[in-house]
């Protein structure tokens, strides 16, 4: 408890941000807390605690070891459901909100495949509509645990649609996740920091569809940043709403045109340690 309450104090004194990559309690010598942090603290905690609201941090059991490799790592996080993350590695999926029919195709197809052959992977994404929230539907229409990654508090769930699923994603083992307090509302630049948790979780992020300037590019950055493996699905040169695709391509991206691609990257990856 005493390890919850200085990394709640912290993450609030850093406003989210973990530059120094402090994981441990014992890196927080440096930092003073007024006795009002703390308190504020403690009572947030005791809240979360009322409301059946789990949470981790740093050097606790269920913090996800895929965050002890971020260049910055969360230092407080928030969920309802169960830490799916301890007993089934994760694949990173994002894209654009507006898809296209042959996108909804092949992710039923072979995204569906791929995780029907890897019964010990489950899906990370933001819950956004289009390829996110198609990513966890697909999870759930074969009884398989998913991981959405919101960026809000879990009483400001966003978008709205993600609150039909909500029941199902948590009766399914998934879980919903977030850095942000329960009612702290969406805000454009909380998509930033939503977007390095999904590519934090994961050695492989997937952009099944994304324009050049999308918000997919930003867990494309946080990707690459962590040294981490992007793939892309290819698409025709000519149609602009796959532009991002074919730029990911061109800078050096693997692609995957079926779910036995998906399946040769993911056991490359495993060769040299968990995925």
């Amino acid at each position: 408890m005493k390890h919850a309450l200085y990394f709640k104090a912290l993450q609030r004194k850093l406003k989210y941000r973990n530059p120094d990559a402090i994981l441990h309690a014992d890196q927080m010598q440096s930092f003073v807390f007024t006795q009002f942090e703390l308190d504020d603290a403690n009572v947030y905690i005791k809240h979360l605690e009322s409301l059946n609201v789990q949470y981790t941090y740093p050097e606790h059991v269920n913090y996800p070891q895929q965050f002890y490799k971020m260049i910055e790592p969360p230092l407080f996080i928030e969920y309802i459901g169960q830490p799916c993350w301890l007993n089934f590695q994760t694949l990173s999926v994002v894209g654009a909100r507006k898809i296209d029919k042959l996108t909804i195709q092949w992710m039923d197809m072979h995204l569906k495949e791929f995780l029907q052959i890897k019964g010990d992977v489950a899906i990370v994404s933001g819950g956004a509509e289009g390829v996110d929230i198609l990513s966890h539907v697909i999870s759930l229409k074969i009884n398989r645990p998913t991981l959405v990654v919101l960026p809000c508090g879990l009483h400001e769930i966003y978008p709205q649609r993600l609150k039909l699923l909500k029941d199902q994603i948590i009766q399914s083992g998934g879980c919903l996740l977030t850095e942000f307090e329960l009612n702290q509302t969406v805000r454009k630049n909380y998509f930033y920091f939503r977007n390095r948790i999904i590519a934090g979780f994961s050695a492989l992020t997937l952009v099944v569809q994304a324009e050049r300037k999308s918000g997919s590019f930003l867990t494309v950055h946080h990707a690459l940043q962590n040294g981490k493996t992007v793939l892309t699905v290819p698409s025709h040169p000519m149609m602009s709403s796959f532009s991002g695709n074919q730029y990911l391509m061109k800078e050096g991206a693997f692609f995957v045109s079926a779910s036995q691609d998906l399946l040769d990257f993911w056991e490359a990856e495993s060769w040299s340690g968990p995925v």
